[in-house]
């Protein structure tokens, strides 16, 4: 009969203590196998899916849309990574046209989880006063005739600024128009036409949530805009945009922004684009494009100062305000 001492006891403990330590490590090494072609197989899932690249191409449209002149990097290509709690979390940088040059203001940070999503500007360098609102002719109900402020030093500014200056300004209109009549006005001019604001049923079809106004004034202050355009192909893969409205190409432009709402209707969800994307009432607001036509009241527009210097000679325009200013980037 073997004796128990203490030799003995330290002996077992010690292969007691590797064999269990062996068993942990294997364990853990399972573990990270499987945690590693888990990851694996998301990864692959997520790039074959083009998840990024849908969310970070609708967001760009929505954001294009309720932000006069800032938009999206152009391309399919963005930063993205998805969690092992498959969080997507993408990003891409923001810009605002002044002339013919793009300068970025800031970063579009998107995180969608499977409980919640976000998706908002960050790091902006626009101060707040440079948020464009725009004032409606008449009241769609009445038809009753509307007021509009005006900044008072814009065309005293525009003077005197250096030629070699180019400027972004935004200004509403004393009715509405079509958005072939807002290029016929603005065709004398050397100037690029970035956005307009709609008439896409506010108050009419629906109440919009952002509005005010003093007297007898109505400004949205969260407007509904048409752009130049952004497409893409079914894989998500190849993105394309028009950067400016102009003649030549304006029935691609409204063409792409129907369609894009009709995507957005009929393939995805209600929560998709108005608690994620923010487009409220999108089904309204397509039933009456579609039936009323581009019906517009105003423009965010670009070019030399002073160029920009002789809208102030047009009677159909009013209430305007002057946005970013740059050294000269415009064609010779």
């Amino acid at each position: 009969m073997n004796e128990w001492n203490k030799d003995k006891e330290k002996k077992i403990l010690l292969k007691y203590r590797f064999t269990l330590t062996l068993k942990i490590f294997r364990v853990l090494l399972a573990f990270f196998f499987l945690y590693v072609i888990y990851m694996i197989v998301v990864s692959i899932s997520y790039d074959s899916l083009h998840l990024d690249r849908k969310h970070s191409y609708y967001s760009k449209v929505a954001l294009e849309w309720t932000n006069p002149n800032i938009n999206g990097e152009t391309g399919g290509f963005v930063n993205s990574e998805i969690t092992p709690f498959l969080t997507q979390k993408i990003s891409y940088p923001v810009f605002k046209t002044v002339g013919k040059k793009e300068k970025q203001i800031g970063e579009m940070k998107i995180r969608k989880s499977l409980l919640f999503s976000t998706h908002q500007l960050e790091n902006i360098t626009l101060p707040e006063d440079n948020r464009f609102y725009f004032s409606l002719p008449e009241h769609p109900k009445t038809g009753e005739k509307l007021e509009a402020n005006a900044d008072p030093s814009v065309w005293d500014t525009l003077d005197k600024l250096h030629e070699g200056t180019v400027g972004e300004l935004a200004f509403s209109t004393t009715e509405f128009m079509t958005d072939e009549e807002l290029i016929d006005l603005l065709k004398p001019y050397d100037i690029d036409i970035l956005w307009a604001p709609l008439n896409t049923g506010e108050f009419t079809v629906f109440q919009p949530g952002g509005w005010g106004g003093g007297g007898n004034e109505i400004s949205i202050m969260r407007p509904f805009g048409l752009t130049g355009g952004r497409q893409i192909d079914a894989d998500y893969l190849s993105e394309g945009q028009i950067a400016v409205i102009s003649e030549e190409y304006l029935k691609e432009s409204e063409n792409m922004m129907l369609t894009n709402m009709k995507n957005l209707l009929d393939k995805e969800s209600k929560r998709y684009y108005e608690s994620f994307l923010g487009l409220d009432y999108l089904k309204e607001r397509y039933d009456y494009v579609q039936e009323n036509g581009f019906i517009v009241y105003g423009a965010v527009v670009t070019g030399p100062v002073k160029e920009l210097l002789k809208l102030q000679d047009i009677p159909k325009i009013r209430g305007e305000k002057l946005g970013e200013l740059d050294y000269w980037n415009w064609k010779e």
